[in-house]
């Protein structure tokens, strides 16, 4: 039921009312018209169940065995990428504080506001600010399928997320790993040396340095091979209406990030099985 949530952008609520009206959510669900319907509560329960037990990133990776074996998942490279996922549930106005009372007087603290989804944070982007979390893909190179997912808070630096990706694949040696400047740090490299992979993340100039022709070159061709994973963030919000959060809680957000991932995997896979029977 979660991936049908997933994939027609529906509340639990609908997915419900859906399940009870239309065969062919019925069949997805193995219901039969006479069948009792699990109602949006149970739903719920079910999918933070899930959550807990961290399942849905185990069903993602069993799903990428099953394309692999049909050799519709060719790790020969992979492209690394974050995008933001901003909540309608931030905070709004000004900050208030608490006036401490007594004798002791302790620091002000800030007042939380209901409603407020707490796990997430703030983050500028241009000249936009954001307040929400941030999905960390790691995609393969040749079709641009997800194969590994990490949620962090939105003001959390990408480079430091990199290795909560690659502990989740075991890549061959000698893969590629792209990436922007966002990943490029000395922790970085040293980590993809330990694990016998290339790194093709995007380098920075060094504080005060000159423009360097060659760096400049090298970073345009890194990023002249970065829009499969680019792809990937436009088409499942296209696809799935997946442009904010859904849930609150990063472990809940999480879960959704993966199941998008899933959904658009499997999206993917008749057209890339179409071309693997043609070729």
């Amino acid at each position: 039921m979660s991936m049908q949530q997933i994939r027609y952008g529906l509340s639990d609520t609908l997915v419900e009312e859906q399940t009870r009206d239309r065969l062919s959510f019925m069949a997805f669900c193995g219901v039969k018209a006479l069948d009792p319907v699990p109602d949006s509560t149970l739903l719920c329960r079910f999918r933070k169940k899930l959550t807990q037990t961290q399942a849905y990133d185990r069903l993602l990776e069993a799903i990428n065995k099953q394309l692999e074996q049909h050799e519709l998942l060719v790790c020969k490279g992979t492209i690394v990428d974050a995008s933001i996922t901003p909540t309608a549930r931030r905070p709004k106005g000004k900050k208030i504080y608490a006036l401490p009372t007594g004798e002791y007087t302790p620091p002000l603290e800030e007042v939380k506001q209901n409603g407020v989804d707490q796990e997430a944070s703030w983050v500028k982007r241009g000249n936009e600010l954001y307040y929400g979390y941030k999905r960390h893909y790691l995609v393969e190179a040749e079709n641009g399928l997800v194969l590994s997912v990490h949620t962090s808070k939105a003001s959390e630096h990408e480079s430091q997320h990199l290795s909560g990706l690659l502990e989740q694949v075991e890549l061959p040696k000698g893969s590629e790993v792209l990436g922007d400047k966002g990943y490029s740090s000395a922790s970085n490299e040293s980590l993809l040396e330990s694990k016998g992979l290339k790194s093709r993340l995007q380098r920075k100039r060094a504080r005060g340095q000159a423009r360097n022709g060659w760096l400049s070159l090298y970073n345009r061709l890194i990023g002249e091979r970065r829009y499969k994973v680019e792809r990937v963030f436009g088409s499942i919000k296209s696809w799935f209406k997946a442009g904010s959060a859904r849930y609150v809680g990063k472990a809940k957000t999480h879960s959704q990030h993966v199941l998008e991932a899933l959904c658009y995997n499997l999206y993917r896979a008749p057209g890339l099985a179409l071309r693997v029977s043609v070729g």
